[in-house]
């Protein structure tokens, strides 16, 4: 999974939208390719923002990448191309994070006017960039599911490994000092009305 673009664009209806600011991370692509797929990148994130005026939030397929766009009310627009694998949930939070570390710098006024590609600087860009090449470590919510999906695949593995030794859960508990009597009555009850049907 990984990010190779972040554009952040001023679009009007009906205009050709104009980069104001751009950071790619082109480490993956060969030095005499990383010109072309740069180009290829600026090109697909200005057709699309041209493109995508009844929706404020779009992701399109390009080959084996991904490129998501975000439209904000203000003529704001903000793309990032990315492969296929890349969650979009974390691709609209980079493009949000990308346009609100914009305006924070610029506010309204000052990209407003413009009317050709400019190449503005936004500080902590390149730094998200990074950051999101990891969408576990950048996104909370992938951080935590994928700490559940390892404790999960280590949870079944003890589990496995448990039934691996000729035993049966049920076995253990009838041997087990620690159950009462009901406990262990539970056990076998469970077990018999489990048996009749079949959870796949």
């Amino acid at each position: 999974m990984k990010v190779i673009s972040v554009i952040i664009a001023r679009w009007r209806d009906g205009a050709a939208p104009f980069l104001l600011a751009s950071e790619f991370n082109l480490s993956e692509f060969g030095y005499f390719t990383r010109g072309s797929v740069k180009e290829v990148a600026v090109f697909v994130s200005r057709e699309v923002i041209s493109r995508a005026k009844s929706s404020p939030m779009m992701s399109v397929k390009h080959q084996e990448y991904v490129c998501h766009v975000r439209l904000l009310p203000n003529g704001l627009a903000a793309a990032t191309l990315t492969d296929q694998e890349y969650p979009a949930r974390v691709a609209f939070s980079l493009l949000q994070s990308a346009t609100d570390a914009f305006l924070k710098q610029y506010g309204q006024t000052k990209w407003d006017q413009i009317s050709q590609d400019a190449t503005m600087t936004v500080q902590g860009l390149p730094e998200l960039l990074t950051q999101y090449q990891k969408p576990e470590e950048a996104d909370k919510i992938m951080r935590i599911q994928k700490e559940l999906d390892e404790t999960k695949a280590v949870l079944l593995t003890s589990i496995d490994q448990l039934l691996q030794r000729g035993e049966k859960l049920e076995e253990l508990a009838q041997k087990s000092n620690d159950l009462s009597f009901q406990s262990k009555a539970f056990v076998d009850r469970a077990t018999d009305l489990n048996s009749c049907c079949t959870i796949l």
